[in-house]
């Protein structure tokens, strides 16, 4: 029901990331879920490097083919990043974005997720080595990710193993090491994220986890380059707050219109 809102997943994750958050704000808006190009069951090509600019101008081209107006983006981590990145082509299509946990603050490979805990540090660590984290990336399985995912967490019992079997399936397929590691690359504060922010034009939202990886001299960064005055946090919350705060997410994109 409603205007249309576009819900952009993090790094890792894949359409059904947004399930929670999506049965509460379809009572106001109508809704759109995608599997970023490479995530989920989209199809991977080692031919693509996976930069801001190409996730953005697939998700314009997704945006203008089904002709949506008047549309407000709701991303996470690098979801956040890419919302602003698409306002910035499309800004009389945009209505308003939310920026949540945005992922913009690497200096090195994987630098965020490695604040997780020390088994996301170690594993990040050796995929980032050049010829060797090729193989061991090739060697994720259910144990190394959920521990993974937990660094990303207040409470990782919001971690189902529904939703985690249903992320395992991406480890086999065709292209996930190349793509795994070519995403990582291409996120990081050298990615002329700050120049995006500078740019915007259209109303914005800043909010983020209480225990989200961004450390604070990030966060005032981020609210700084964006013009904001102020960001929100949501309590007992990490990074994944689409899992974790369903009903604060909610409440705050829908307070806001």
């Amino acid at each position: 029901n409603g205007d249309p809102i576009l819900l952009l997943h993090t790094f890792r994750n894949r359409l059904e990331y947004s399930d929670k958050i999506s049965q509460l704000l379809k009572k106001n808006f109508t809704v759109y879920s995608i599997d970023l190009p490479g995530f989920g069951d989209s199809p991977i090509n080692t031919q693509t490097s996976y930069t801001v600019d190409f996730f953005t101008h697939s998700i314009v081209d997704f945006i203008k083919k089904l002709k949506l107006k008047n549309v407000t983006i709701a991303g996470e981590s690098i979801g956040a990043v890419l919302s602003a990145s698409i306002s910035n082509k499309i800004p009389k299509l945009v209505k308003k974005i939310f920026l949540l946990n945005p992922y913009d603050f690497d200096s090195f490979f994987g630098e965020g997720i490695s604040r997780g805990n020390f088994f996301a540090k170690f594993i990040l660590f050796h995929v980032s080595l050049p010829f060797v984290g090729n193989i061991f990336c090739s060697l994720e399985n259910k144990f190394i990710l959920k521990n993974i995912m937990h660094g990303g967490f207040f409470d990782s019992k919001k971690l189902s193993q529904d939703y985690l079997n249903l992320l395992c399936k991406s480890l086999k397929k065709k292209g996930y090491v190349y793509h795994f590691r070519n995403v990582l690359s291409n996120f990081n504060d050298k990615n002329n994220i700050k120049k995006i922010y500078e740019s915007i034009s259209i109303p914005r939202q800043l909010i983020y986890g209480s225990n989200d990886w961004a450390n604070e001299s990030n966060r005032l960064d981020t609210q700084n380059l964006l013009k904001l005055k102020k960001h929100e946090t949501i309590g007992n919350c990490g990074h994944f707050s689409f899992l974790e705060s369903p009903m604060e997410v909610n409440k705050i994109i829908i307070n806001s219109q």
